[in-house]
């Protein structure tokens, strides 16, 4: 079974790796508008030069395909291994299915590297020699899969500092600064009761 577990646990990984590597941008700006998008502006394939290069509602289109990547490599994908693996001990009454998918043992680390492996996908993509986009849309999806409320307060940070300055790239930067103390911040009051119930 452990043996079974490994290699359901390694193929999610790949499968997160593959469908981070879907050059969505790449895709859309070279289908719809004709356009190859490596060879204009700053020749990244993500949602920023697309749109710039092919039009805002193609860059939208590929900024929201991109963080679907990474969230279904927190959760469709792992969960859906997970399930497998686990077998139909997962589906026992006194134990709801979510909460084992979501804090079953050793359960978290795969999420985590199902995530980062979608990240790399979407930086090295197999499907263009290795060289994709910044990862920044692919990232957020997998900390919205993974930490949904902080992830929330950094990207509402994201697009009011985009808003007002116009660079994309500062309101990334700072958006993930922000993320330790939007952690922190959404943690510290859960960590404050419980210690106070201990005491």
């Amino acid at each position: 079974m452990e043996l079974l577990k490994l290699a359901l646990y390694s193929f999610a990984v790949v499968q997160a790796y593959f469908l981070g590597s879907i050059p969505f941008g790449y895709l859309l700006a070279k289908y719809a508008a004709g356009i190859d998008v490596r060879t204009v502006g700053s020749g990244n394939i993500g949602a920023t030069n697309v749109g710039r290069s092919a039009g805002v509602t193609i860059g939208l289109t590929v900024f929201i395909l991109d963080i679907v990547k990474g969230l279904a490599s927190v959760t469709i994908i792992p969960f859906s291994m997970y399930v497998i693996a686990a077998g139909t001990a997962a589906f026992e009454a006194e134990a709801p299915v979510l909460q084992l998918v979501m804090w079953g043992e050793g359960f978290t680390d795969l999420r985590i590297i199902c995530g980062l492996a979608a990240v790399s996908g979407h930086v090295w993509t197999v499907f263009l020699g290795f060289r994709g986009g910044k990862g920044v849309a692919t990232a957020l999806g997998m900390m919205l899969g993974l930490a949904p409320w902080p992830s929330m307060a950094a990207f509402a940070i994201w697009i009011i500092v985009t808003a007002v300055s116009g660079y994309v790239s500062l309101g990334s930067v700072l958006a993930a600064a922000s993320m330790p103390v939007a952690f922190a911040s959404f943690q510290w009051p859960d960590d404050l009761l419980q210690w106070r119930l201990f005491l």
